[in-house]
């Protein structure tokens, strides 16, 4: 190789190698928290970016809550606080799988980018934002929390072939195909006595 190449070439290597290394490590970007609104009577959706992505572009996302089996749980009025405040769904609900049959599992999906609008929360790094709510049809339950990244039903090969998982994607925070989901913070939700 010519020598007055090579430090270009090696230029080059560096700046691809870099490239990879930063959109690898910007993957885990926002965690979730599930707390009760002041009168106890709905439950509050927050995210905390370690991060604000440039640009602020939300995709996709999903939230999945664990909720105890003999309450018959009915998540209503869900309302995000982004866009028309329709944002947010309940998308698929597993009762009592055999990995936990106490509890069940809802997932509620993020419909992000509609019709050219990226629906978007502006993330700023650190700062926590409401990003929905939503009540259960009987009144405030006790132990109700977000799906841990290590509870037992949350495996691809789960007993009814479902993805419960929580994830997030942002393209300021790397890829389409990214999870910027990076973990749960605060404690389980308990009702007022």
């Amino acid at each position: 190789m010519n020598n007055k190449k090579l430090p270009i070439a090696f230029s080059m290597a560096s700046g691809v190698l870099f490239m990879l290394g930063s959109s690898l490590s910007v993957a885990d970007m926002l965690e979730y928290k599930l707390s009760l609104s002041e009168d106890g009577s709905a439950y509050e959706v927050w995210m905390r970016p370690s991060e604000t992505p440039k640009p602020d572009i939300n995709l996709t996302g999903q939230l999945t809550i664990r909720v105890p089996s003999a309450v018959n749980f009915k998540a209503i009025d869900v309302v995000s606080t982004a866009g028309d405040g329709k944002d947010w769904l309940e998308a698929s609900r597993v009762d009592s799988p055999e990995e936990n049959e106490a509890y069940d599992y809802i997932s509620f999906s993020f419909l992000g980018l509609q019709g050219g609008s990226a629906r978007n929360y502006q993330w700023k790094k650190g700062e926590e934002k409401l990003v929905f709510t939503f009540s259960n049809e009987a009144g405030c339950v006790s132990d109700v929390s977000i799906m841990s990244v290590d509870d037992p039903f949350n495996t691809p090969d789960n007993s009814f072939g479902t993805n419960p998982g929580n994830q997030f994607t942002n393209l300021g925070w790397g890829t389409v195909g990214a999870n910027n989901f990076k973990g749960v913070y605060g404690k389980t939700v308990s009702c007022p006595e």
